[in-house]
């Protein structure tokens, strides 16, 4: 994601990096394309297909892609119940 990106808008890699909202650095599109390399490289590395960007992420009272670890949470909310399934 980061060398689609200008060096001022790199995403940081942390936790509390914004991924949505006035402090992210991604716009809707960079975000969609963040969400979506998400979901691949999660199936590859660990044969789990998951939808991030669903009517459930949607429709929470705090996004799940407000943050890097807000996200990295959700993802193992998901990981959990696909392991149960």
């Amino acid at each position: 994601m980061n060398a689609e990106l200008p060096s001022d808008r790199q995403l940081s890699k942390t936790p509390g990096a914004r991924l949505l909202g006035p402090q992210s650095v991604l716009d809707s599109l960079h975000l969609v394309s963040f969400l979506i390399t998400a979901e691949r490289e999660l199936a590859e590395t660990t044969g789990v297909a998951l939808t991030l960007a669903d009517e459930r992420a949607l429709s929470m009272r705090e996004s799940p892609f407000r943050t890097i670890e807000s996200l990295a949470n959700y993802i193992a909310v998901l990981m959990s119940e696909a392991q149960n399934d």
